[in-house]
């Protein structure tokens, strides 16, 4: 089919919708009300408030516009269907709960593609009520800072050993309670906008290029951290992946990749070079 146009909305939230004018595709397109929460450089998010079943709910409405050729053409080249950003993200949540780990929930969502092109696409939503894990990791003590490290590296070993080639950054979590005896009872993953959206394998090499990219990036957001916290992520992660029931050297390895990985972001990026000499004087990297 040269055009196809897909639209779907969840049962309990449809009415809702009609009330403030939005059934239909172009509706979720055209939408321009509520507060802009996207940087300028980025997709559309707004806001969007519900009365569903008389309770007022808040929802993130991301838009996206026609797909870029370059992206189009990669996936052609790949012998693949190109996808939307937003319809990526939908199926990497459906990947993520099919495998038990809390996302937030998507109440609608649509696509039209020319040629198989997507030229516009959406997908909305529900607010996930909670506290962000970077607001909580700053209030908390170091015990439970140690805690929340554990937790994150927790997530990461599941997702790696189910083969699932997503990175969750500490601003990606929502805290939901302060029950951190495991992820599953204390986070919801938000915005998944970027992964595969099919299971693999992933090489030591590769889980230790997201493992470093994910400590590097979050001493932005965290702040440097103390070496018990780096020690409890992966431990937390150890755990999760299998690991702990195999040799030294296996793990041993691992960390090399994370270690080389940090050590060639510090050499290429100069963004992280204020991160430089707090690294070296914590954990010894960069070596040289």
């Amino acid at each position: 089919m040269f055009f196809h146009k897909n639209l779907h909305i969840n049962y309990r939230e449809r009415f809702s919708l009609s009330t403030i004018g939005i059934s239909e595709f172009q509706d979720f397109i055209n939408y321009s009300s509520g507060t802009l929460v996207s940087r300028p450089s980025k997709r559309h998010v707004r806001t969007l408030y519900l009365d569903v079943a008389g309770q007022k709910k808040k929802y993130f409405l991301k838009q996206t516009g026609m797909q870029p050729f370059r992206a189009v053409l990669n996936a052609w080249c790949r012998l693949q269907s190109p996808i939307s950003d937003t319809t990526r993200e939908r199926l990497l949540l459906e990947l993520f709960r099919a495998h038990g780990i809390p996302v937030m929930n998507p109440v609608a969502w649509g696509d039209y593609r020319v040629f198989g092109w997507s030229v516009g696409s959406f997908i909305l939503v529900e607010e996930v009520v909670g506290k962000e894990f970077v607001e909580v990791y700053r209030d908390a003590s170091i015990r439970t800072r140690r805690r929340l490290m554990w937790i994150h590296g927790e997530l990461m070993g599941i997702l790696h050993k189910k083969g699932i080639e997503s990175k969750v950054h500490p601003r990606d979590l929502i805290c939901i309670s302060q029950n951190y005896t495991s992820f599953q009872k204390s986070v919801v993953v938000i915005d998944r906008e970027r992964g595969r959206i099919r299971q693999g394998n992933i090489s030591s090499k590769l889980r230790g290029k997201m493992l470093a990219e994910i400590w590097v990036k979050g001493a932005f957001t965290l702040g440097r951290g103390e070496r018990s916290e780096l020690l409890a992520f992966l431990s937390g992660y150890f755990g999760a992946a299998g690991m702990h029931r195999l040799n030294k050297a296996m793990r041993k390895d691992l960390v090399k990749w994370v270690f080389l990985r940090v050590e060639n972001i510090f050499d290429s990026d100069q963004r992280f070079s204020s991160l430089r000499q707090d690294f070296k004087e914590r954990y010894g990297i960069p070596r040289k």
